[in-house]
């Protein structure tokens, strides 16, 4: 395979030739070996040094969530695509945003390195695979003032302006790589072991401390994906699309929780009938669990009786019946399914954004599918367990942030951790979120000011936890029901580091 064969796939649209000249020159190293080719060097020889900018006001001086763009970013333009309609990225072809699909395995020091790189022999979406994002050295600051702050995203470091090497671009020990993996799936399971490929169920049932066990079974340096993916999310956010808040561009699964009686009993059939009005809520590829609860009232999904005849199966089809009733085909054998049957939907499969002609972008912006934003899929229905983050609620009006940074895992203490920050809620109660703090260093994120709706600020919410105290498990992003409560600054601060749901989540 010439190495030109790579080039079709790494940026997603309207592709330089300049970008395309600089990747002919990897050549046969890369096709030899990808994790021997010296990336640091490449990414830096096509460093620009463009400081792309966006100037947000402080909640207090506005509660508007849009932004300026200013610097590099000025007159520049992103549109998320669709699978039949490709977006407008200008930021594509600037080499700060260059995303390339990538294989990767860690290493026992907590190091991400690429073993494949998309269109090479032996790459792989599916499978007993990890993907990710391979993404160049890039660096970021925020200039506060008393009325806004800028925020600043370069491939350079620019010392004068105090920028600093992003998070995705360091090692589990915060050593600088010259390069960033960041993690594009959630996990699956294949054989008992967690991959973050395309085309698998969403692992769900996981905590902070199981996901902690579940990584380890891949090695003693794998620890899961933390603050660094959320904050690479946000980075993207808040530079292309100069917003705050975003569902204002990306909804993501946040409107698709249902749970249906079915119509009838079935014999050997792989279908279930619901009123046509029940099956306009779903959708061809969503995902669904399927149970008989028989005589029991709980119907929450996480009862093994509410997915015990298929468990987070795709909707194949939907065929109507007549003016009242539709068939939604399921990926499954096909089964009796008694009167006492109920459907549930559940977080989306992983690789649902794979057809979609951009590096962002999203089938539908209907609540019902996830999106793709940077190259990175977002926004299954489920809440992304950051694996290397601790909340302790010191007291009950004072929760603080804490981040691994290198040290020991830990789920009975905070000892060894990075204290990145506290936020106070007077009151403890839920609150809508106005603005964040965010650490550079690590990505760490969190309340800085709360705001007063769905709409303004982040327009996210923080399920706080009420009056409790005690260590939490970092929970961020929001689930199938959360509608407008949810977002890229969603926090949920309620349950312990054991905490696990059918609506939790982790990603390699």
């Amino acid at each position: 395979m010439a190495s030109g064969d790579i080039l079709v796939h790494i940026a997603s649209e309207d592709t330089s030739q300049e970008i395309l000249k600089e990747v002919k020159k990897i050549g046969t190293a890369v096709m030899a070996d990808a994790a021997a080719f010296d990336w640091k060097s490449y990414f830096a020889a096509r460093a620009t040094g463009e400081v792309f900018t966006t100037k947000f006001q402080k909640y207090e001086t506005s509660t508007s969530p849009a932004g300026e763009k200013m610097n590099a970013s000025t007159g520049l333009e992103a549109v998320p695509s669709t699978e039949l309609a490709a977006g407008k990225d200008d930021f594509a072809t600037h080499n700060a945003f260059t995303a390339i699909d990538c294989n990767f395995i860690i290493d026992t020091n907590g190091k991400r390195i690429p073993t494949r790189i998309v269109g090479q022999n032996g790459f792989s979406y599916t499978g007993k695979v990890d993907v990710g994002v391979l993404v160049p050295q890039t660096y970021w600051g925020i200039e506060d003032f008393d009325t806004y702050y800028l925020i600043h995203f370069s491939d350079k470091p620019h010392e004068d302006m105090g920028l600093v090497p992003t998070p995705w671009c360091r090692d589990d020990k915060g050593n600088v790589l010259g390069y960033g993996i960041v993690t594009k799936y959630y996990a699956g399971k294949i054989d008992g072991i967690l991959y973050s490929a395309s085309g698998l169920a969403v692992n769900n049932f996981i905590s902070h401390d199981s996901g902690h066990t579940e990584m380890q079974k891949k090695g003693s340096g794998y620890q899961g994906s933390g603050a660094a993916r959320s904050a690479y999310l946000l980075t993207m956010l808040w530079i292309k699309y100069a917003t705050k808040h975003s569902q204002s561009v990306f909804q993501g699964c946040t409107s698709y929780n249902f749970q249906y009686k079915v119509a009838q009993a079935e014999t050997a059939k792989n279908y279930v009938t619901l009123t046509a009005t029940q099956s306009a809520n779903c959708y061809a590829g969503g995902c669904v669990s399927l149970g008989n609860p028989g005589t029991n009232t709980n119907y929450d999904r996480g009862n093994t009786y509410m997915r015990d005849i298929a468990d987070k199966v795709k909707v194949t089809a939907i065929e109507t019946v007549d003016d009242t009733t539709s068939r939604v085909y399921l990926d499954m054998p096909a089964k009796d399914i008694p009167s006492t049957a109920y459907l549930s939907s559940m977080p989306c499969y992983s690789g649902t954004t794979d057809s979609l002609l951009g590096l962002d972008g999203q089938q539908k912006n209907d609540g019902k599918h996830a999106f793709k934003l940077g190259g990175v899929e977002e926004g299954i229905g489920a809440y992304y367990v950051s694996l290397d983050e601790i909340q302790n609620k010191e007291t009950a009006e004072t929760t603080s942030y804490y981040h691994r940074n290198g040290a020991a895992w830990s789920n009975t203490s905070v000892a060894g951790y990075r204290k990145i920050g506290s936020v106070t809620n007077a009151g403890y109660q839920d609150k809508w979120i106005g603005d964040i703090r965010i650490d550079l260093t690590s990505g760490v994120s969190f309340p800085r000011l709360y705001g007063s709706g769905d709409s303004v600020g982040t327009g996210d919410r923080h399920y706080y936890g009420g009056n409790g105290t005690g260590l939490r498990e970092k929970l961020e992003r929001g689930s199938l029901g959360s509608g407008s409560d949810a977002g890229l600054s969603c926090l949920n601060g309620r349950l312990g580091l054991s905490g696990a749901s059918w609506s939790f989540a982790v990603c390699v």
